[in-house]
C-alpha cells in the first residue's frame, strides 16, 4: 500500500505545479510531504530511489514525456547525421584539394612542354636554315 502512493505522488507532482509554500506550511504532515519530495533533504533512502526511477518511467509515458523522448531523438540523429556530414565534407573537400592541386601542376606541366616545343621549333627552323645555306659539296 505504501509503494502504491509513492506511484501515485510522483504522478501528481509532475502533472500539477508545487502548491504555494504557505498552504504547505499550515498542513498536517507537511514535514513528511516536503521530505517524500524534496531530493535536497540528503536522506536517500533504497525506496526513494526506486520511486525517482519509476517516476522517470512514468514521464515518459505521458503525453509530454513521450513529446521530450521523441525531440530528444530527434536531436540525437541531427547530431548523428551532422557528424557524418561534416566527416564527408572534409574528406571530399580534401580529395577536391587534391584533384585542384594536380590540376594546377598538370597546367605548369603543359607550359613547360610548351616552351620546349617553341625552344625545339626555333632550332629546327635555324637547323634547316643553315643546312639550305651551307655550301654544297660538289
Amino acid at each position: 500500500m505504501a509503494s502504491g502512493t509513492q506511484d501515485a505522488a510522483p504522478q501528481t507532482d509532475i502533472m500539477r505545479p508545487p502548491p504555494a509554500p504557505g498552504a504547505r506550511a499550515g498542513a498536517k504532515g507537511s514535514r513528511a510531504a516536503r521530505g517524500a519530495t524534496s531530493p535536497a533533504r540528503g536522506k536517500d533512502t533504497r525506496s526513494r530511489g526506486s520511486a525517482a526511477g519509476s517516476q522517470v518511467k512514468k514521464a515518459a509515458a505521458t503525453p509530454a514525456g513521450k513529446s521530450l523522448d521523441r525531440a530528444q531523438h530527434a536531436l540525437d540523429q541531427a547530431a548523428k547525421t551532422e557528424k557524418q556530414l561534416r566527416a564527408s565534407l572534409k574528406k571530399h573537400s580534401t580529395a577536391a584539394s587534391a584533384a585542384k592541386d594536380d590540376l594546377a601542376k598538370r597546367g605548369r606541366d603543359l607550359e613547360a612542354m610548351k616552351s620546349q616545343l617553341k625552344i625545339a621549333k626555333k632550332s629546327r627552323k635555324r637547323a634547316a636554315r643553315e643546312l639550305s645555306q651551307a655550301p654544297k659539296p660538289g
